[in-house]
């Protein structure tokens, strides 16, 4: 009798359909994941926007491989704060991962390759310590300093900065810069209950706390505790005495990589959208990497990033809208969801133009993932959406339709109903401030076109 892994590609499929949708059989809400509690271990060491739910991509994770034991890399082209990363290095998985966002890329090695809990906690003592003794020094200077930072925030910020700095482990340095990432977001002159820019009136400003240290200690001493759980789930990982690895990629997911090897399975949530209108990832991580030392981020830093608060977000899937009207004849050549969807908001050109330019993104993305996949790998694709000029903009049936283009096959669709605390889009955006409800598209990879790129 053959084994799941060398069953033929349509019983695979089947095979990995039905265990899916086994899970509703006793539970019709078990995709919603209503009884979780809040984040653990490294999955809560910053709070990074619109992260992945872990359970969920673990359930996911632990079908597939009971459905296909070959399956030993798992590949994110949008890894965000790390979310499939971590599942997948706790099942004792590879990871390939990639991201245009630097901060993400730190936070992602920092999740997968962090100090030890003793290691850290020693070091928060000392760098606290060291900062408190330093005086006079130079205020750290950027463009907007002053607005998102009262002076005695900016002079503790910049006591750690240089004590950080110091530090000479750089993987521990790594795990203090994302500690005080997590700070910043915490004293800043920015609303906390939003993933934008946006500052606090006066008032409030002045009644906001103003000890960056105080902050910053605990800020890492709750990190430090999260590592035990972190190191427990590595520990029964590499039971086998082996130990997985993640490999992170800084840039475009269009940009060329040469990875070491093709992964046996993708698993990531795309932006549902261009991020200046959905999550601006970009804004979000601004006043951070003005403050970390850029030279520990893995893979390099492009310091034009910091140009402007938007830069990464216009560098982003649908940050242009140069010739986007030039692709419509094409994209909807391959999707009739969008021609649709075109048909509804032609009246309003703005709109028209930031859709185009996103699906010309995103469908320039979505083709350039295969040849980093063997053939016949599955894909899982974390998907939701939003509103657009008063129309749901129809994400799942445009991604569908890009990928069967691409060639994949569709193995099936989840529908899952998202928990009382709905996933935020961009504050203030037009097209919808909420998601109720999330799709994960599944589909198998078939072989690349020759002269694909890799």
């Amino acid at each position: 009798m053959n084994s799941l892994a060398t069953l033929p590609a349509d019983d695979l499929s089947q095979r990995l359909e039905e265990r899916l949708n086994s899970h509703v059989d006793d539970d019709p809400d078990f995709w919603s994941f209503n009884e979780l509690r809040s984040r653990s271990g490294n999955h809560a060491l910053f709070q990074y926007p619109a992260m992945m739910v872990p359970e969920l991509q673990g359930v996911l994770l632990d079908d597939l491989t009971a459905v296909d034991p070959n399956v030993s890399l798992v590949y994110d082209p949008f890894a965000g704060s790390g979310t499939v990363m971590l599942e997948s290095l706790y099942r004792n998985l590879d990871f390939h991962g990639s991201d245009i966002n630097p901060l993400a890329i730190l936070l992602c090695q920092v999740k997968a390759t962090p100090p030890s809990f003793e290691d850290l906690k020693a070091a928060t003592s000392e760098v606290v310590a060291d900062a408190e003794t330093l005086t006079n020094l130079p205020a750290h200077e950027f463009p907007g300093v002053e607005k998102w930072f009262k002076p005695e925030i900016r002079l503790g910020l910049t006591q750690l900065r240089t004590a950080i700095q110091k530090t000479g482990d750089i993987t521990t340095r790594r795990f203090l810069w994302i500690c005080m990432a997590e700070t910043i977001r915490l004293v800043s002159n920015s609303r906390i209950s939003t993933f934008k820019l946006h500052v606090y009136p006066p008032d409030e400003v002045q009644r906001r706390g103003s000890d960056a240290l105080k902050a910053f200690e605990s800020v890492a001493l709750q990190n430090a505790d999260r590592l035990k759980l972190h190191w427990s789930r590595m520990a029964d990982a590499s039971a086998s005495q082996r130990t997985p690895t993640a490999l992170l990629l800084p840039g475009s997911v269009v940009n060329r990589w040469v990875a070491p090897r093709q992964a046996d399975a993708l698993m990531t949530s795309p932006p549902y959208g261009d991020n200046k209108t959905t999550v601006p990832y970009g804004q979000h991580s601004y006043l951070p990497l003005c403050w970390i030392d850029t030279d520990d981020i893995p893979g390099g830093f492009d310091r034009s990033l910091l140009e402007s608060t938007s830069k990464i977000d216009s560098v982003s899937l649908g940050g242009s809208i140069k010739d986007a009207e030039k692709s419509r004849a094409d994209l909807v050549a391959h999707s009739d969801a969008l021609g649709s969807f075109l048909g509804l908001i032609d009246d309003a050109p703005p709109l028209r133009k930031k859709v185009l330019s996103f699906v010309r993104d995103y469908r320039d993305a979505l083709q350039s993932l295969r040849p980093r996949l063997r053939d016949g790998a599955f894909c899982f694709f974390t998907l939701g959406e939003r509103r657009v000029g008063g129309q749901t903009f129809p994400l799942v049936d445009i991604t569908k339709d890009l990928l069967v283009a691409n060639g994949h096959e569709m193995v099936t669709t989840i529908e899952r109903i998202l928990p009382g605390s709905r996933k935020r889009m961009a504050a203030k955006n037009r097209q919808g401030t909420t998601m109720a409800q999330e799709w994960i598209v599944v589909t198998r990879s078939r072989a690349a076109k020759p002269g694909g790129s890799s």
